[in-house]
């Protein structure tokens, strides 16, 4: 090949290189529990089973299934001749306690049904658990997702074993996965891979995570679109009200989230916390609004509509006895309408106690969420720059503590004497050092826009919320 040709070709493919696509992150961590692959052993049902995947991530537990042949729900009858369920284990008892099938919800609609069992396996309860629920187009997978709580599991170990059924004749079909024996899992607070997010941070030791290193989970196009943790609508009336943690049936204890938006976006970390205590919350927030006495800084109309929506949040503790913990929150350096003459620090202090007194006393105990730090305005654009440029991000665009994190007047408030029934949970180590914030912690963007903390960064400080409040609660 003579040099000018050779020249060429490499030309040809540094110019290949420079149009393609350049990459964003590295590849993500895998999250979740991992499939148990199955070999065909049941020819002639549909149901012959090719992988099952049945474990926690996140909060929730996932279950997913793909067969060999095509199936509709409506074949599907629960623990019959035609099924599909997981059976449960607890301990080292060696028959099944609980059973959870896929069945028809009628119209063709898959659902989810959970039986108890007695020890010889007879069931002595039934009902159907909510859960997320998608079928693959191939019509021989799903995938369900759903709180652990839902399935009676609490935090610790058990085991399963999935099965299936099939009338084939002239006997039926079965298989089962594992062939052999059960899968060992656990319940825990939170299920992320190793030093994932805040635990990257821990005090109690040092965490590294090779993998995580160029991760970005989400990323910061993804993030903007995100929600914050899941909410189930209780009510559309004012002070509109939803619910998250475990359901009302196994709760031992009601709590209550309120406050502005970035009350809001702690509900993540207060799922973990309600899942490992077995706790209820309702969510009560409106963005703009802290639970306070002061007017905050807004148009007329809304802030006429933030003193309605006040009022209706004190009426709503009254008719709710059961709630004796309320966590509460707020956006720190949101400008308030000060009265001529008075001191903007100590009115806006004075305002918070005057609307925490006005709690019932059936409020035993409020916890004061210390605001987090907030991000660049560029940050996005400095996360996407320094991953194209292999550079680690989270040192990359690290902005100083100073200029993050601004003062809380509310964690103020609460240290006055006095307020035996206030404390303050401060998580700031987790996303910021003595000198510096940083806008990616162990893999996770912390931030979705310019203050509020993406739902799985929040999630991920749900197991240190979870100390800390254990010492008050």
């Amino acid at each position: 090949m003579n040099p000018a040709a050779a020249f060429l070709r490499i030309f040809s493919f540094a110019l290949v290189a420079l149009l393609l696509p350049a990459s964003t992150s590295a590849a993500p961590p895998t999250r979740g529990p991992l499939p148990h692959v199955d070999q065909p052993d049941a020819p002639g049902s549909p149901l012959d089973l090719r992988s099952v995947t049945f474990g926690q991530r996140g909060t929730e537990l996932v279950l997913r299934f793909m067969s060999a042949g095509e199936w509709e729900p409506s074949q599907l009858v629960g623990a019959s001749a035609n099924a599909f369920c997981v059976q449960i284990f607890y301990g080292t008892l060696r028959t099944p306690r609980a059973r959870i099938c896929v069945v028809d919800r009628g119209e063709n609609r898959a659902g989810l049904a959970y039986s108890r069992l007695d020890p010889f396996g007879n069931a002595v309860e039934n009902r159907i658990i909510s859960a997320t629920i998608s079928l693959g187009n191939d019509k021989r997978s799903l995938q369900a997702v759903f709180e652990p709580s839902s399935a009676n599991l609490r935090q610790g170990r058990f085991s399963w074993q999935a099965m299936s059924s099939w009338s084939c004749a002239p006997k039926p079909c079965t298989d089962r996965v594992p062939d052999n024996g059960n899968v060992i899992a656990r319940i825990r607070p939170l299920a992320e891979p190793r030093c994932f997010g805040a635990a990257s941070r821990n005090p109690r030791f040092r965490c590294r995570n090779r993998d995580l290193r160029m991760a970005v989970i989400p990323s910061p196009d993804e993030a903007v679109l995100s929600p914050n943790a899941r909410c189930t609508i209780v009510s559309m009336t004012v002070p509109y009200t939803c619910q998250f943690g475990v359901r009302a049936a196994v709760a031992n204890r009601t709590v209550a989230l309120v406050g502005d938006s970035h009350a809001a976006h702690w509900r993540g970390a207060l799922e973990v916390v309600a899942q490992a205590r077995g706790w209820r919350g309702f969510s009560l927030t409106r963005a703009g609004c802290p639970l306070s006495a002061a007017p905050p800084d807004l148009p007329k109309a809304r802030r006429e509509s933030c003193a309605r929506w006040r009022r209706a949040v004190q009426r709503w503790f009254t008719r709710h006895p059961q709630v004796k913990t309320v966590f509460v929150s707020h956006l720190a350096g949101a400008d308030v309408r000060v009265p001529l003459g008075r001191d903007r620090v100590s009115y806006t202090i004075n305002s918070y106690l005057r609307a925490w007194r006005r709690l019932p006393r059936t409020v035993r105990q409020i916890i004061v969420l210390r605001d987090t730090p907030v991000a660049s305005v560029n940050a996005s654009i400095c996360v996407d720059e320094a991953l194209r440029a292999r550079r680690r991000p989270e040192y990359a665009c690290a902005i100083s503590r100073r200029a993050a994190l601004r003062r809380d007047l509310a964690v103020a408030a609460a240290r006055r004497p006095g307020m035996s029934r206030v404390k303050v949970v401060d998580l700031t180590r987790f996303m910021c050092s003595p000198r510096l914030c940083y806008p990616v912690v162990g893999g996770v963007l912390v931030h979705k826009d310019k203050t509020h903390l993406t739902p799985i960064f929040a999630a991920t400080l749900g197991p240190f919320l979870l100390q800390r409040i254990s010492r008050h609660i």
